[in-house]
């Protein structure tokens, strides 16, 4: 049996940090937990200690961004496979077990599809429609380029020897309020410095992953204040970065960016108009029950 470590790094969100953890020790396949708190100033140490030896929790004093604490985080671990969960997310019970099981060899990653949730924890969109199975890392790291963000690595398995080579401290030129430390475009790259080692990625389209949508997280933090551009400048900047490495696919054309960004817009649309049928039908079968 492969080992595995789940590792959460944390900074003041003794509020919802625990659902995290719980979710770790949860997990269906034995895993070492570790807590990475990098300079909290709330009462994150008091939560850690209510887990006492279930977990282990690490503790610096200084506050040097995301991108460092996952890297301790990282470092820190022993398990064989490793697994991030960010400590406003949590995972499905069966999410160690059914990823690790379809790392073989020849796999670089594996990653699940995810329930994008609210506050009350209701489930407002599923992120990843595709279809299950093995694929060529070719096409992912192709997908990975032309979509404007990335795939989170809260969703997804690496081996700890490829992480420790490719989550980068950080990025060359990096810039801007999404620029050092932040992880922003760090994600991406963890995603594609393992796509040039391995012929193919695995996805699974059930959701064994949760992301909290809320203000705190930077993607809806940076929708809402208005810094998407920002954001999506700094993943620019980390595929600028990859393409200058040996191996790399060729930068998309002009012709295929507006395709794809037509497609993603379509698929989102009949996303959006399944969505709303299914509401309608819902008030419909409910209005009859009543009746």
């Amino acid at each position: 049996m492969k080992t595995a470590s789940i590792i959460i790094p944390t900074f003041n969100r003794a509020d919802l940090v625990h659902r995290a953890v719980e979710s770790a020790i949860n997990q269906t396949y034995p895993c070492e937990i570790i807590l990475c708190d990098h300079g909290s100033t709330d009462n994150t140490p008091e939560v850690a200690a209510h887990y006492k030896d279930k977990i282990r929790y690490v503790r610096r004093e200084e506050d040097r961004g995301p991108i460092v604490c996952w890297r301790d985080g990282l470092e820190q671990s022993t398990g064989e496979i490793i697994h991030f969960t960010y400590d406003d997310d949590w995972l499905e019970p069966t999410f160690m077990e059914k990823t690790i099981a379809k790392l073989d060899d020849d796999i670089g990653f594996v990653y699940t599809n995810v329930n994008m949730c609210c506050q009350n924890r209701n489930i407002t969109s599923i992120l990843y429609r595709r279809p299950s199975g093995i694929g060529r890392m070719k096409d992912i790291a192709k997908y990975l380029i032309q979509a404007p963000l990335t795939i989170s690595p809260g969703c997804a398995i690496f081996r700890r020897k490829d992480a420790l080579k490719n989550l980068l401290l950080q990025i060359p030129n990096s810039k801007g309020i999404y620029g050092k430390d932040s992880g922003v475009g760090e994600d991406l790259l963890l995603f594609l410095l393992t796509s040039l080692d391995y012929p193919k990625y695995v996805y699974i389209k059930e959701p064994l992953a949760c992301f909290l949508y809320h203000s705190g997280s930077i993607t809806a933090g940076a929708r809402l204040t208005g810094n998407r551009r920002d954001l999506v400048d700094s993943y620019t900047n980390a595929k600028l970065y990859y393409f200058s490495l040996p191996g790399s696919i060729s930068p998309p054309t002009s012709l295929q960016n507006l395709l794809f960004t037509i497609k993603r817009w379509t698929l989102l649309f009949l996303t959006r108009v399944f969505q709303l049928l299914k509401k309608i039908k819902t008030v419909i079968y409910k209005g009859k029950e009543r009746a």
